[in-house]
């Protein structure tokens, strides 16, 4: 990771036009979530009165129904072992919870990312026209990311509720994390030729920054209110690298 390059991009994030780019993409985040639960629950007095149910219920150790498990018979029947395990899967729901919120965030604050890309542009690389790849390219390749995602969470999720095999929750985050912001900033930017020689010459490197990133994307709230500073970061690399394959031709560079 470029030290510099790091340092620039949070003198960038702290910018008054970064920052409200950042508050509204949340607040319309919030309010996508809200509406979501409203619909879901009825109403929020339905969300309200399922909250209160599982609080209030006698019944409300959700390892319950895995009694016939000897190891989990026995450590239920213990109150320090039975507030432990409940309150792991309390943790480990939140965090999922969290987890969407924030995927749907980084959804919603894709459609800001022209605004932080042309005030870089603006700032450091105004020698570097934007040519971007056009809406269907980018519905499809949506689409695309979208059911891969869910495809893969399917597929693990087996592994989820093993301690330790659970982490694999991390694979399909991690992915929709790196393919979006990678193209979020690149479809700006480059056109698909370009999108495509830039993910081929730099595949590890992108691949190290994205995974630094998504490692501080997990902290919760603050993995969401940094999330612009991922733009930024990402964005100034693949800027000096589209003004490298511009100068050279992008057709004389070999894909390695």
């Amino acid at each position: 990771m470029n030290s510099e390059l790091l340092i620039r991009s949070f003198k960038d994030f702290l910018s008054p036009k970064i920052i409200m780019t950042s508050v509204t993409s949340l607040i319309i985040t919030v309010f996508i979530v809200l509406f979501g639960l409203y619909f879901a629950f009825d109403g929020f007095g339905g969300l309200k009165d399922e909250i209160l149910l599982v609080i209030q219920s006698e019944n409300w150790l959700f390892l319950e129904g895995l009694k016939e498990n000897f190891i989990i018979d026995f450590l239920i029947k213990h109150a320090i072992f039975s507030f432990v395990l409940n309150f792991l899967f309390l943790m480990g729901f939140g965090l999922i919870i969290y987890y969407i919120f924030f995927m749907i965030y980084s959804f919603v604050i894709g459609f800001f990312s022209i605004v932080i890309i042309k005030d870089l542009q603006s700032k450091y690389y105004e020698d570097i026209r934007l040519d971007g790849i056009s809406i269907g390219s980018s519905i499809w390749f949506y689409i695309k990311t979208v059911l891969i995602t869910v495809v893969l969470f399917i597929l693990l999720l087996p592994f989820y509720f093993i301690p330790i095999l659970n982490l694999v929750i991390f694979l399909p985050m991690y992915y929709f994390f790196h393919k979006t912001l990678v193209f979020d900033v690149s479809s700006i930017i480059n056109s698909t030729q370009e999108y495509q020689q830039i993910k081929a010459l730099n595949w590890g490197s992108l691949k190290v920054k994205t995974f630094v990133l998504f490692l501080v994307a997990l902290v919760p709230i603050v993995g969401i209110i940094l999330y612009p500073f991922y733009i930024l970061f990402i964005g100034h690399f693949i800027f000096s690298k589209t003004k490298t394959i511009r100068e050279v031709g992008v057709e004389k560079i070999s894909i390695v």
